[in-house]
């Protein structure tokens, strides 16, 4: 039985000149997650998908979403995919 690819679309914002292509791409997700464009349950595509979609190589995805997973905000588990987690708010600070 063939594999359904999701079809996805995030636009992304320019890369600066001085910025790695890992911390732009983890930056990118990681805003896209806390403003709700990437919201609870939302399904990545395959990191070959992914990386083939933006034009990236598959290390580069696979870093990012690594880090993404060991910081809380997505989980992964191999033949599953992953998905973005639901985040806690922020503590409000005291008025």
């Amino acid at each position: 039985m063939p594999k359904n690819v999701s079809s996805f679309e995030l636009t992304l914002n320019s890369r600066t000149q001085h910025q790695t292509l890992t911390s732009w791409l983890y930056a990118e997700l990681r805003v896209a997650i806390l403003d709700g464009r990437l919201g609870p349950g939302t399904r990545l595509p395959a990191s070959r998908d992914f990386a083939s979609q933006y034009g990236i190589s598959r290390g580069t995805v696979v870093s990012v979403l690594e880090r993404l997973q060991a910081e809380g905000y997505v989980s992964s588990r191999v033949g599953f995919g992953t998905w973005v987690n639901h985040l806690e708010a922020p503590p409000r600070s005291a008025r």
